[in-house]
């Protein structure tokens, strides 16, 4: 749980940094001060059957929630951060995101600033949730790791000295959710034994969890998919490690269930590589979701 330094002290001289999360189902807002202090976080639903006008309402309401539980005004801002999955353009402030594909591109800082007008970065989920982890979480006692979230897009980054690695070279997926579907519906047909229902329940993520909860109760077929998922995960921790070889790994998303059993998977078919990150722990988030919001946040006092 995200626990407040302080907060409701108004707005008289403060700078603050903003960031905001996009998410399937939530839409999150952090507020930090300078000095990396948690000021607010607030949430609003996505409209995930939305238009340009409900993502920005969306984005605005959990924004304006933050600032009000600070105390303070928009003019306060000094910088914003969006964090979306998917592939992002800094430059020029677009996100292609599949779980916000009603935008495709989405335009991320035309819709920001539709409210407010300050400097507006982008950044992918998953570094934005490796950032927050580095500061509040996790990731705190390392300068070097790499944080694998489990989402629609099953994502990789690194960070160091509390900061998201930038460089093409660096895996920044490891698969798709979609994927690990077809993988488990494959291995249902090729067993013919064991069942697995994986019929229409909701979101993919839905399904996802159910497979790992059968995994957790031995279902054969479930487990040999968990294990197809942690060797992708594994494969792009090696791939990592080539240029920058992390202290640790962090498996974010999902359920804590899910991280936990997948970081046993993981850490197993790390030692079975015998690379230079064979032995390097492998745990679970602390943040949640929240991560990614506060990361954001902190990448914008980055970047100002």
């Amino acid at each position: 749980m995200v626990s407040f330094l302080y907060r409701n002290h108004g707005d008289g001289g403060h700078v603050a940094f903003l960031g905001i999360d996009i998410g399937s189902a939530t839409t999150r807002a952090a507020l930090i001060d300078e000095d990396l202090h948690m000021l607010a976080l607030a949430n609003s639903p996505t409209h995930i059957d939305g238009t340009f006008q409900t993502t920005v309402d969306d984005v605005h309401i959990a924004a304006r929630k933050a600032l009000d539980q600070a105390g303070f005004r928009f003019g306060a801002i000094d910088a914003l951060c969006v964090s979306v999955s998917g592939v992002v353009d800094n430059e020029t402030g677009r996100a292609f995101s599949p779980v916000l594909d009603w935008i495709d591109p989405m335009p991320v800082r035309t819709i920001v600033n539709k409210y407010i007008s300050v400097p507006v970065f982008v950044a992918n989920d998953a570094a934005a949730a490796a950032v927050g982890e580095a500061h509040y979480g996790a990731g705190m006692p390392y300068d070097r790791f790499a944080l694998i979230r489990l989402g629609t897009l099953i994502e990789t980054a690194m960070v160091m000295g509390g900061k998201p690695i930038e460089n093409d070279e660096l895996p920044t997926q490891a698969c798709t959710e979609g994927e690990f579907l077809l993988e488990a519906h494959e291995l249902i047909e090729e067993d013919g034994e064991h069942e697995l229902d994986l019929s229409g329940i909701g979101l993919g993520r839905i399904r996802s969890s159910q497979v790992m909860e059968e995994a957790r109760r031995q279902n054969p077929v479930a487990m040999r998919a968990a294990n197809w998922l942690a060797e992708r995960m594994t494969e792009s921790l090696v791939e990592s490690a080539t240029l920058y070889a992390p202290q640790a790994a962090i498996i974010a998303g999902a359920t804590q269930r899910d991280q936990l059993h997948l970081g046993k998977l993981v850490t197993r078919r790390l030692a079975e590589t015998r690379s230079a990150i064979a032995g390097i722990p492998v745990e679970s988030a602390s943040l949640g979701n929240d991560a990614k919001a506060f990361g954001s946040a902190i990448i914008a006092l980055q970047r100002a």
